[in-house]
This record gives C-alpha cells, sequence and structure tokens, in this order.
C-alpha cells in the first residue's frame, strides 16, 4: 500500500470517522488516501480556518469521549491549529492534529528557507502528549498507534503527527494496528482505602472537589454512590462541570461559586478526587482546601503537586470509589442542616436572562457549547447540567472564539441532539466564517449571540484596575442578521427578552443552521456587574 492509504487504514482501525481540516500543497497525497480508502468509513469536512479545525475536533471529543482529528499542511496551516491543541492540551482532550511535510530529504535545510517551513516537534512538544515525524512507511503504524495509546491512556491530551510527501506517495507491506483499547490502571490498595475510611470517619462535614479524570474514567455513577453514602456535597472544578448531576441535592457545582465557597467555610475535611488544581480553580492558589486534605489520583504525579496533602492515594478511580462506598460506614453528619440555608441564600440573587431559558427550553441531553463572555461566565454555576459531556467550554486555556467550532464539532457527533452555541459578539466574529462549513455540511447549530457591543469583560477590567480608563475593548459589528441571512442560515432578533424563549424554539425546530441576535448594547453596565471577578460582593444584585 502507498504511506497514504496505510495512515487512513490506521486512522479507520482506532475507529476514527470524521475529520475537520483542509486541503493544501502538501497534504493532498493524504487527502487522496482519504477519498480513495476512507470516504464510506470517515467523513471530512472542509474548515475556512485552520484554528476551527481543532476546536471543531475538540468539541466532538468533548461531547463523545472519541479522538477528534485535523488535517491541515504545515507551517502556518499547523500553527493557526495550535490555538486548539493549546486548549485541548490545557483541558486534557484527546485531539489529533495531521501534517503533511515536504520531502524527507529536505529536512537537513534551514526551516526559515522552507516553503511552509517550521520546526514543528520543537513547536508542538510543549503542548502535546506526543508528537512525532513518521520518517519512514514503516513509521506510520508505529507513530499512529503511539499518538492513540497517549491520548486513551491516563489524563487525555493532544498529540500531532507529521508525515513527510514522500512518505506519504511510497509504497510498503506493513501490519495495521488493532484498536487501542484504554485500560485501567490497578485499583488503590486495600491499606490505602483503609487509611482514607479512617480520615473520613474522623469528619463531621466532609466535603468532595472533583476534577474531570472522574469523566475519563467513567467513575460518575461511583462518585455519585460514595457522596451519598458520605453524606457529603460535591464542589467540581471548571473541567468537571456535570460529573455530579447538578440537580443532586449535593451538588455544590463549580469550586468557585458561592454555594462551594460557603460549605467550604464549614468543612473539616476535604476528599479531593482526580483533581489538577488548575490556577483558575484555586484562584491562583490562594484558595485554601479544608484540612485534612485526601488526595485520589491515578496519576502519582498528581499527588502533593499543588498543595500538600494530608493523605494521598494513587489507583484506578473507579475501582477505587467503589471500594470506598463499600467499606465505609454510612455517615450521619451535619450538612443536612447548612446546605438548604446556603442554597436559599444563593436562589434570592436576581435571575439572569437567557441562561434560564435556555434550560428551560432545552433537553437534559441538549450540549451546550459556550463561549467567554459575560452571562457565559455564570453558567458554572447557574445552568445546571446532568452530565459532562453536555456542556462545553475553554476552561483553563480560556480561547475566545471556541464556541461555534466546538459546537460544530459536537452536532456531527450527535447529530441527533440539539446543540446551542451560546456566545458574545467578540467571540463569535473569531469563528463567524465556519458558518460556511455549517451551511455546507447541514450542521444544524443554534447560535445565541450576545451583541452588548464591546469585549465587556476586558473593558470592565479596565475601568476598575485603570481608574475608569478603557482603550479598544469598544467593537465594531456587521449586522448578524444580514450577516447570517448571506448564507442562508435561519435568522431571528430578540428585540425584547421576554421573546427569547418562543424564538429559541422557532429557531430549535428549523432544521437550519440558526443565528440569534440579542441586542444588549445598553446593558454593557448590568453585563459588568455580574461578571464574577468584578462584583464587589459575593451575590449578584443586579437585576435587568
Amino acid at each position: 500500500m502507498k504511506g497514504g492509504d496505510i495512515l487512513i487504514e490506521c486512522l479507520k482501525a482506532q475507529g476514527v470517522r470524521h475529520i475537520f481540516g483542509m486541503p493544501g500543497t502538501q497534504n493532498i497525497q493524504i487527502y487522496d488516501s482519504l477519498l480513495r480508502r476512507g470516504s464510506d468509513t470517515i467523513k471530512h469536512y472542509l474548515v475556512r480556518h485552520e484554528n476551527a479545525a481543532t476546536l471543531m475536533a475538540d468539541g466532538y471529543a468533548r461531547s463523545s469521549g472519541e479522538v477528534g482529528v485535523a488535517l491541515t499542511v504545515p507551517g502556518p496551516g499547523a500553527s493557526n491549529a495550535s490555538t486548539g491543541l493549546l486548549e485541548a492540551f490545557t483541558d486534557c482532550v484527546p485531539v489529533l492534529l495531521i501534517t503533511g511535510q515536504s520531502d524527507s530529504s529536505l529536512y537537513a535545510r534551514d526551516p526559515s528557507k522552507m516553503f511552509h517551513g517550521l520546526n514543528q516537534m520543537r513547536f508542538f512538544e510543549p503542548i502535546t502528549k506526543y508528537c512525532a515525524i513518521a520518517e519512514t512507511i514503516a513509521d506510520i503504524p508505529v507513530v499512529v498507534e503511539n499518538a492513540f495509546q497517549a491520548m486513551r491512556t491516563g489524563r487525555p491530551g493532544p498529540t500531532m503527527l507529521e508525515f513527510p510527501m514522500d512518505v506519504i506517495t511510497g509504497e510498503n507491506g506493513v501490519t495495521i494496528p488493532n484498536r487501542v483499547q484504554r485500560h485501567s490502571k490497578e485499583p488503590a490498595k486495600r491499606d490505602d482505602i483503609q487509611s482514607v475510611i479512617q480520615q473520613l470517619q474522623k469528619a463531621s462535614k466532609p466535603i468532595i472537589l472533583v476534577g474531570s479524570a472522574v469523566t475519563h474514567s467513567y467513575a460518575m455513577n461511583e462518585l455519585q454512590n460514595l457522596a451519598e453514602k458520605l453524606n457529603a456535597p460535591v464542589a467540581v472544578t471548571r473541567c468537571a462541570k456535570g460529573v455530579l448531576n447538578e440537580g443532586h441535592p449535593l451538588a455544590l457545582q463549580n469550586i468557585n461559586g458561592f454555594q462551594a465557597k460557603q460549605a467550604m467555610q464549614v468543612a473539616d475535611c476535604t476528599l479531593a478526587i482526580g483533581c489538577r488544581f488548575t490556577s483558575i480553580d484555586t484562584r491562583n492558589w490562594s484558595f485554601e482546601p479544608p484540612r485534612p486534605l485526601i488526595q485520589i489520583d491515578e496519576d502519582p504525579t498528581e499527588i502533593g503537586r499543588e498543595y500538600q496533602c494530608d493523605l494521598g492515594i494513587t489507583g484506578d478511580l473507579k475501582s477505587s470509589l467503589q471500594a470506598l462506598t463499600d467499606q465505609i460506614e454510612t455517615s450521619k453528619n451535619d450538612w443536612d442542616h447548612v446546605l438548604p440555608s446556603i442554597r436559599e441564600e444563593f436562589a434570592k440573587q436576581p435571575r439572569l436572562p437567557i441562561l434560564p431559558e435556555l434550560r428551560r427550553v432545552l433537553p437534559e441531553d441538549a450540549i451546550v457549547a459556550v463561549d467567554v463572555h459575560s452571562i457565559g461566565y455564570a453558567s458554572f454555576t447557574e445552568f445546571p447540567v446532568s452530565h459532562p459531556q453536555t456542556f462545553l467550554y475553554p476552561c483553563i486555556g480560556v480561547t475566545l472564539g471556541y464556541a461555534f467550532p466546538a459546537a460544530i464539532g459536537a452536532k456531527i457527533a450527535h447529530p441527533d441532539k440539539p446543540v446551542v452555541c451560546f456566545a458574545g459578539d467578540g467571540g463569535f466574529m473569531m469563528g463567524v466564517s465556519e458558518l460556511a462549513t455549517a451551511m455546507m455540511y447541514g450542521v444544524n447549530v443554534v447560535t445565541v449571540v450576545v451583541n452588548d457591543g464591546a469585549l465587556t469583560a476586558i473593558k470592565g477590567s479596565q475601568q476598575k484596575g485603570c481608574d475608569g480608563r478603557t482603550i479598544d475593548t469598544d467593537l465594531y459589528n456587521p449586522d448578524f442578521i444580514q450577516f447570517a441571512k448571506s448564507f442562508g442560515a435561519y435568522t431571528a432578533r430578540v428585540d425584547n427578552l421576554e421573546n427569547f424563549e418562543r424564538i429559541l424554539k422557532e429557531a430549535l425546530a428549523a432544521n437550519s443552521p440558526a443565528v440569534i441576535e440579542i441586542p444588549m448594547q445598553d446593558k454593557q453596565n448590568n453585563l459588568i456587574d455580574i461578571i464574577g471577578w468584578l462584583q464587589p460582593e459575593p451575590l449578584r444584585k443586579t437585576k435587568f
């Protein structure tokens, strides 16, 4: 087989069914192989900017748990796609970027003198779990298998593979590897489980902090069973939103939310499960978890890495949580007298616009991709979800413009589920060219755009930190309705927020890519006032 054919057969064997990308000079032979060997199995989606290729792959991967795949030219195509890999790296998402390259005989040349020149290994190594060049045809199945092994072992993360043109066009006989399966790690040791139980039984108000490793380990049910037996409330990191159904009476939602903060003030023990303790989740590590801190993780390098723990154990999360639940006695603690008052106080806040209507209209299994904007920030604590794969957000890298391409990827992974992109005007404009992709392939994402005419959070931050001065945070926007209509999309403008719920239902029923604009230029100050880190008080007082 030709090298390109081998590559496509390897991807098929790993379960790849969709690829996002753009053809170019150094990858046309890969595309030819995709056409000849993969068109019956793998569907390709042409993007209008390579940045969207990896963001679509990200949304596809987060919503499905499968690897998202992007295909670009090297150099500028790959560097355009790098933002999506950075986001996948910080949020632990399995995204594979494949690029072509010039003939391997030219590798000795200075990359700065090469067409589409870039030393991609040096460029991508810091933001991937694995990156490699297939230097020979025999290397193709090896590097593909290694990439999927990296993405399906431990915490997921992105990978990058480079294929020179002569390797893709050459011919050889190879064996196509079988699908790489995710293997469970060894369970925690029995003595370690007993040590955790002894610590927890000393506490009167234990609290559980949960990271996305619980999702990756498919241990959501085990988490819920343990929380219920301990009667311990659960706060989650950004990446773990939905790991416990947020309608559950023990769900506190986000670690930085009001409810979680209030609960931590009275907690006397922390059980941290699969947490990486990132800068945003810990407010630049100013957060102090209630002591003693017990840490459970599959990755031994995370134990005590950010916070010295009083007890740390490693092992497969699914089996370890099950063992804890089986062996610990049912707890009778004081949380039942504390949590109701915390929830009651949180519920007294003035209601936000848009989020309540979104939740009422959308079914539980609908997928929402949220961009970085003023109301979007509040979705971590005021848009309850029942499963982590139904909420997509650029949690740690915080890539503005993430939501629209990610929503397209999620809808391709789940064509039968409603998928909504909820974005601000600044973020939507960064990926709006992909409306062409949505229309071209009939990817019926409904996009809700808050048009407030500004980079509102940054404008508010400038006002607060620079004595009221601002610079270049006001936006010049197109007529979003006419713009979307020019592509043939369904459109609607919400001039009265009371009509939003009806308009959203109509857009979801339109069976077309749709754009709903909500003009809020006259509400800029209100929108600034509801942004968490700009609020002077822990609870919102601003009314809309």
